[in-house]
């Protein structure tokens, strides 16, 4: 048989099991690690090796996440506007709640109001873990703001930074001139 590598936004069955399931894993080896190197070093340690890992399969997320397909990156404004939602639904579960806040021809907002992640590591009274999966955002925001994308994003606040929404704001950027 060969290795597979457990992507959570591949596996099957609810997706919230799955994610919850990766969030204890987090908050394991978080609360583990804090007791040999401290606080700030356990969450850069952890953070980096899930961004390694998930940097291995920015296109497939790309995909899964999105639709957006290598073949067609210039229509990945498109994808967003029309799949944020629905699939992000689809991908993550019931305990995230997605609110469209504006969506144009050049602009699709989308706050996120409820997010499993906050609410996990707060309710295990370990909030600053939950920077963790916000800086997996990371990952596919560095690949999307190539060129070829033609996508720009922001996310000025998050619920785990005290807000009241995750505020995911993507928008068309300007046609470049010359390779991409």
């Amino acid at each position: 048989m060969p290795n597979r590598r457990w992507l959570p936004w591949q596996s099957k069955g609810d997706p919230s099991r799955r994610w919850l399931g990766l969030a204890w894993g987090v908050l394991i080896a978080y609360r583990s690690l804090k007791l040999f190197v401290g606080q700030e070093r356990a969450l850069s340690s952890i953070e980096a090796f899930l961004s390694r890992q998930f940097r291995k399969h920015t296109g497939s997320y790309l995909e899964e996440r999105f639709g957006i397909v290598q073949a067609n990156p210039d229509k990945a404004f498109e994808c967003i506007a029309e799949n944020y939602r629905e699939r992000g639904e689809l991908l993550f579960g019931p305990r995230f709640t997605y609110v469209q806040a504006v969506d144009t021809n050049d602009e699709s907002h989308t706050h996120i109001t409820k997010c499993l992640f906050n609410d996990f590591f707060r309710a295990h009274h370990a909030l600053e873990a939950a920077r963790i999966f916000c800086a997996l955002d990371s990952v596919w925001v560095d690949e999307l703001h190539r060129p070829r994308y033609r996508t720009r994003f922001a996310r000025p606040t998050t619920l785990a930074e005290g807000a009241d929404a995750c505020r995911f704001q993507f928008s068309r950027a300007a046609k470049t001139v010359g390779p991409t």
